[in-house]
């Protein structure tokens, strides 16, 4: 039985106002939807969880599914839920300090539940369009279009979507499917987690699989950040100052501490990759020599 079957968007909206009056207004933000229902099948809960950046919305995610299947239901708690402690924890000093303006919103029937730093309101309409039909996310779109009408604003939405991950959770393992993004090219690769042959090894977490793919995630992504910024030094460009620096020498460092989860949960787990798994420092190196700078 599938106890957890979700998908990590990656979207860009563009609302053109359809006079062209204005600018055409660009939200980004990275959106995954978990269901979640308690071992006995009485207890359901939806969450939708949007961030800027989608290692932080899979460690989200994961954590949400620890404390449910743990603990018990997030929703009407006796003991509410410590959201800040959970973000405090997600959010750590190498975030703070590299990437300040990051945000965060979850969403439960639609509603904002929890939120840190500046994310659009767009992303409110889009949801609350999104619970009158629910899994039929498609939907959201026409009718957010018709709440702009009704307000009376005429505009047009144009929504693209990719999908960075695919996964899958059952009783007994997990499939996760990334889009691996390099300097040179765009493939995939899929991982499956399953419990160790010998006896008295555990079997995965139901979260294990979302943690995993959040640390790829993250590697390639700083990977690649790491390898421009090094040619951005080694290249003496101009905008290059001492924060270029730091962030260089704090992200490679942080490259290692991800490689050094990994091998703790393929020490705890046997964990199977196809094709390979990917290497953070050729990635790095890869967009160190081919790379091309981010506007």
């Amino acid at each position: 039985m599938m106890i957890i079957n979700t998908s990590l968007l990656r979207e860009r909206f563009i609302i053109k106002n359809q006079k062209g009056q204005k600018p055409p207004l660009i939200v980004r933000s990275n959106r995954m939807m978990l269901k979640l229902v308690s071992k006995n099948g009485e207890i359901k809960e939806r969450f939708v969880i949007r961030t800027k950046s989608m290692h932080s919305t899979l460690r989200i995610g994961a954590e949400i599914t620890r404390t449910f299947y743990k603990v018990g239901p997030i929703i009407n708690r006796q003991k509410p839920f410590n959201w800040n402690e959970m973000w405090e924890a997600i959010f750590d000093e190498f975030d703070k300090l590299h990437y300040p303006d990051t945000w965060v919103c979850v969403y439960h029937l639609g509603k904002p539940i929890f939120q840190r730093g500046d994310y659009h309101p767009f992303l409110d309409i889009i949801e609350q369009c999104d619970i009158k039909n629910r899994d039929e996310y498609d939907r959201a779109i026409p009718l957010a279009i018709e709440t702009f009408k009704s307000a009376g604003q005429n505009v047009d939405i144009d929504h693209a979507v990719n999908i960075a991950s695919v996964i899958g959770v059952t009783q007994t393992q997990t499939r996760c499917g990334l889009i691996l993004r390099s300097a040179s090219s765009t493939s995939t690769f899929n991982f499956s987690i399953r419990k160790k042959i010998e006896d008295g090894s555990p079997s995965p977490k139901y979260d294990d699989g979302l943690y995993i793919a959040a640390i790829y995630l993250e590697g390639i992504e700083l990977a690649y950040n790491t390898g421009i910024a090094r040619k951005k030094i080694e290249e003496n460009a101009p905008e290059i100052d001492t924060s270029l620096n730091r962030f260089e020498r704090a992200a490679y460092s942080r490259i290692g501490r991800l490689n050094q989860r990994i091998k703790q949960y393929e020490t705890i787990y046997n964990i199977s990759y196809r094709p390979e798994k990917p290497d953070f420092i050729e990635l790095l190196n890869q967009a160190e020599e081919n790379g091309a700078y981010y506007g």
